[in-house]
């Protein structure tokens, strides 16, 4: 059994939809939704009607995952899973497992810039859909389908950093490579040891990294800080070249966690999903654009005074001033 099995075997599982239990009205075990997944794939027929059937089963697989996992900064899968706690990497490494078990072809993107216009080192999970339409999957933004702004990521077989409105022309959109994204868990790596000052073992991770993935800048940025205080100040040079050499370049060294990292509290101060979705919707998380009282009241049918209420109790949790 496989630490991903003995993990779902302890999970709360949500109710199946409609459409993907079929006639069973009993609440089944996974063994047996993941076949009744992948039952309904197959019989399902028409670009549309499976489309339908993979959101459906997206969404289930978004409770799934939200009701049992929480924000944290595990991003290595193994951790993720005993520690039931993921930063956008563990979240996106442990969709694509789970998408793999339940009939979906996930894939990891960057995101570059996010969808209120702020540069951010964040991660996605892309779904296509059988009708040639993407989906996003974002767990850190609480959006079972966002839209970012700018994200990296393979088109047409080569690694390219692509803005939302230009996703409608793309016939073939994937994820990063399996290179590019343990390139990216070794940057991570390469990060904690420089936050402790072990800089030669700093430098090796951001090298493997920078060996694996070329493009991103990140990694030889902060290999240039590395150097430089090691007093190695050719060699950083050199690196600070690399990791300022073109606007894609400089928007990845754009990239801060601030806001990223406030939103760790709300899981840690156990604030309901429901009062989650109405702070992240106000705050402009879920759709790039802040929502108003009365816009949240109307979609959940509570007073706006009510929301209002909300909001101010889940900032005083969220705020760490």
């Amino acid at each position: 059994m496989t630490q991903l099995d003995k993990a779902l075997a302890s999970w709360h599982t949500p109710q199946l939809p409609a459409e993907l239990r079929g006639a069973t009205s009993q609440k089944p075990d996974l063994e047996t939704i993941s076949a009744l997944i992948n039952r309904r794939l197959t019989e399902v027929g028409g670009a549309e009607n499976r489309s339908q059937i993979q959101i459906a089963i997206s969404d289930w697989l978004y409770s799934l995952v939200r009701s049992n996992v929480k924000r944290g900064r595990a991003f290595e899968l193994n951790d993720v899973l005993s520690t039931q706690r993921a930063d956008c990497l563990g979240y996106v490494k442990l969709f694509s497992a789970l998408g793999h078990r339940f009939g979906l072809e996930l894939g990891i993107v960057e995101v570059l810039i996010d969808n209120a216009g702020h540069y951010v080192p964040h991660h996605v999970n892309l779904l296509p859909l059988s009708n040639e339409t993407y989906r996003f999957i974002d767990a850190w933004y609480g959006s079972r389908n966002i839209s970012h702004r700018r994200i990296g990521a393979l088109v047409n077989g080569r690694l390219r950093d692509i803005d939302q409105e230009g996703l409608g022309g793309i016939q073939d959109l994937k994820g990063l490579p399996d290179r590019c994204l343990e390139a990216i868990t070794l940057y991570i790596k390469g990060n904690q040891y420089l936050a402790r000052n072990k800089l030669d073992e700093a430098i090796n991770y951001y090298s493997e990294a920078i060996e694996l993935y070329p493009n991103n800048s990140r990694a030889f940025y902060n290999r240039a800080l590395a150097y430089e205080r090691k007093g190695e100040a050719e060699k950083a040079k050199l690196d600070y070249a690399q990791a300022l050499r073109d606007e894609s370049s400089l928007t990845r060294i754009r990239a801060k966690v601030d806001e990223l990292e406030r939103l760790i509290r709300l899981d840690e101060e156990d604030i309901s999903e429901e009062e989650q979705d109405i702070y992240l919707w106000h705050k402009g998380f879920k759709t790039g654009e802040p929502a108003g009282y009365e816009e949240i009241g109307r979609s959940y049918q509570i007073p706006p005074e009510e929301v209002k209420k909300i909001i101010s109790r889940v900032e005083s949790h969220v705020s760490t001033d």
